[in-house]
């Protein structure tokens, strides 16, 4: 599915020629709902970060850290995610343990080892995209997109009844979604 068509898509179910702008919105909006709500594998980022004194960036659009870890094999140590309060528990020098985040990433106790994060981030906005833009998770699960556009759009117009019935699609789609990329990172067993 492309942006124009996902745009088609919402006017032809609000059966609404003239809402271009808002349907923008609708979309933008819908984007930033799936964003919050579903953890699908397209959105799922694993990078190798340089902390400077046991501090560092938080990833742009991040949304959901899923493990920090250090070393590989035999000496890999997935870091405990603490609260901010618990920094005082784990002194000052050694090897990271545990980790909690703010507006950056705390190493506790604070070093420069280089962390694996594997974490979830919110898509790039698509909204004002050429007509033939597309991107793997709208064309995967088109019917999410056009499920959340069409609750902003319920919403807008102020039809609660079709809101419900689109929320409850939206809210299927959404737990099908994350199952899916759930099963897809838990390891099989034989």
């Amino acid at each position: 599915m492309t942006y124009d068509e996902l745009k088609a898509e919402i006017a032809g179910n609000l059966h609404r020629s003239d809402l271009t702008t808002e349907i923008l919105r609708f979309i933008t909006k819908a984007e930033q709902r799936i964003g919050c709500d579903a953890r699908l594998l397209e959105n799922r980022v694993q990078n190798t970060v340089t902390p400077s004194s046991g501090v560092a960036a938080l990833p742009t659009r991040f949304a959901e850290m899923r493990r920090i870890s250090t070393g590989s094999g035999a000496s890999l140590v997935i870091l405990e995610a603490v609260p901010a309060s618990a920094g005082n528990n784990y002194g000052t020098s050694g090897k990271s343990v545990a980790y909690y985040l703010s507006d950056k990433i705390y190493l506790l106790p604070a070093n420069d080892t280089d962390i694996d994060i594997d974490y979830y981030e919110y898509p790039e906005p698509l909204a004002g995209s050429a007509g033939s833009a597309t991107r793997p998770i709208m064309t995967r699960y088109e019917s999410l997109y056009i499920n959340a556009a069409m609750m902003e759009g319920s919403l807008f117009m102020q039809d609660f009844e079709a809101y419900g019935i689109w929320a409850q699609r939206y809210t299927a789609e959404v737990n099908q979604a994350n199952k899916a990329a759930a099963e897809a990172y838990t390891p099989k067993t034989t």
